[in-house]
């Protein structure tokens, strides 16, 4: 593929990543508005968070298994168009709390499709030299987008804190990044080509019955799943813990997301500078443990920051050895392998923060809460002894793009 097309869709994958994750947290920074309309009480609010990420889990894998079959751009095309519908739909046609439930749950549904199937697309495209930079900057996109919100959805709600605005407009945009994408993003592989690259049944059964797919998932759990945990209790961590502004808290908080970014490019980076792949894995397991166990025994706010921002790298770090040692753990079923990474994550997204919370009312603080989560990164740290070796060999089809997008 030349190497303009190479960026080009390099580009639009990315931002297909930023537009489809605004729905992580675009609930967050109009929570108290969405709140008062329906009265809700904090559990109910966490809801709203709760129903995109089991929608996103619930067809994740088929999402991946799709996009083995038939192609990814295509799938990436359908899933994002669905999570656009329901962002202008929690705008314009949620009038009670039900409602705007079940609109996050099918934003999920596009969304999880759309990230295994943009996994995949981003390494049938940029395979070779090159191809851990683009996966790691796709799954930096992700916590771009994320904490973008923070910023445009306050604007959007307004000095009247009208948030079904907010929500219709940044869905509208998103409708023009799905129209931007749809028309110029590149093909990638052929169907031929993926056939010659297959050596086995097409499917999610090699994905399951892969080893590496499970481990790596666990992997998973401990990056994006912990981002998401870290992400939902720790402006509560930072302001009430060490009796800070919520503002002060929010803004200390938010470098769980920019660490997150970075570390994820860096985790690209140092792959394709030659460092084998299951130790930036292990490396950024150990460097999240030490974070997590910094956090919950900090007793200072420099402390406390400080761990916050070697747990920011830890969870980013290894993203893409994960994500692209997965496929090429299943080379038959890549993208079905991808998915069954990204579920893994997304469960920990879902179950995650209620135990964080559970754990903060019986104990009255995060200690807990943050050495049972290190205490299970170190336990995936151990599994990680029975990944089987994997490499990363190059598609001599595509390498040549991968090299101009690596130069």
């Amino acid at each position: 593929m030349p190497s303009y097309d190479v960026r080009r869709a390099l580009l639009l994958i990315c931002a297909v990543a930023i537009a489809v994750s605004t729905n992580y947290t675009n609930h967050g920074p109009v929570l108290g508005f969405i709140s008062g309309e329906f009265g809700l009480s904090a559990a109910s609010a966490g809801a709203i968070a709760t129903a995109f990420f089991l929608g996103s889990a619930t067809l994740m894998l088929l999402g991946g298994a799709l996009a083995d079959r038939y192609g990814p751009r295509p799938v990436v095309t359908v899933g994002f168009l669905v999570t656009c519908l329901s962002t202008v739909g929690c705008g314009l046609f949620a009038p009670t709390y039900p409602a705007l439930l079940v609109w996050r749950f099918v934003g999920g549904i596009g969304g999880g499709v759309a990230f295994a199937a943009g996994a995949a697309y981003t390494r049938s495209v940029f395979t070779g030299r090159g191809q851990h930079l683009a996966q790691g900057l796709y799954g930096a996109s992700f916590l771009a987008g994320s904490a973008s919100t923070l910023l445009y959805m306050p604007f959007l709600a307004g000095a009247d804190g009208d948030w079904r605005r907010a929500y219709a407009v940044s869905g509208l945009v998103a409708f023009g990044v799905w129209a931007a994408w749809w028309r110029l993003a590149p093909a990638g592989p052929s169907a031929r080509e993926r056939e010659t690259a297959r050596d086995g049944t097409v499917g999610l059964g090699p994905a399951f019955r892969a080893r590496n797919s499970w481990l790596l998932a666990c992997c998973h759990m401990c990056g994006f799943g912990l981002a998401m945990v870290l992400g939902t209790w720790v402006v509560t961590y930072i302001s009430a813990g060490f009796r800070v502004s919520v503002v002060v808290g929010g803004l200390l908080g938010s470098l769980v997301l920019v660490l997150g970014i970075a570390g994820r490019s860096a985790g690209g980076l140092v792959l394709e500078r030659g460092l084998p792949p299951i130790r930036v894995i292990r490396l950024g397991l150990a460097v999240a443990v030490v974070g997590l166990a910094t956090m919950a025994l900090a007793g200072s706010l420099a402390l406390a920051v400080g761990g916050l921002l070697v747990t920011g790298v830890g969870v980013g770090l290894p993203y893409a050895a994960v994500f692209n040692g997965a496929a090429a753990s299943v080379p038959s079923s890549p993208a079905s392998a991808q998915g069954l990474v990204g579920w893994g994550g997304v469960m920990t997204a879902v179950v995650g923060p209620p135990l964080v919370g559970q754990l903060l009312d019986v104990t009255g603080g995060f200690a807990t809460g943050f050495l049972v989560l290190a205490a299970f990164t170190s336990i995936v740290l151990l599994a990680t002894l029975a990944l089987r070796p994997f490499s990363f060999a190059a598609d001599g089809a595509n390498a040549a793009g991968s090299e101009a997008l690596a130069t």
